[in-house]
């Protein structure tokens, strides 16, 4: 992920939105990827699951704030490398 400083203003709040198979542990995944990189990221008010129309996938929207460009392209490394997720939005 590309992320022009000059577009972005830190802290930033964003919400990510990750996707995948409805029987895989990506909600868990997703948790510790976020309480890896954020302090104050609590899963019981910053985190929805949502299934999909068919019951195959799921989708994890994560409300989170980050700091600098670094921290977005940190997380969002870590999460496109996990096995679990198909796409993070």
């Amino acid at each position: 992920m590309t992320i022009n400083e000059e577009l972005w203003e830190f802290p930033h709040e964003m919400t990510l939105k990750v996707m995948g198979a409805a029987d895989s542990p990506l909600e868990q995944a997703v948790v510790a990827i976020l309480t890896q990189h954020l302090e104050d990221f609590d899963p019981n008010t910053h985190l929805s699951v949502k299934p999909s129309a068919k019951g195959n996938y799921i989708s994890v929207n994560a409300r989170i704030t980050v700091q600098h460009r670094d921290h977005v392209t940190n997380i969002y490394a870590e999460l496109n490398a996990c096995s679990h997720v198909k796409v993070v939005f």
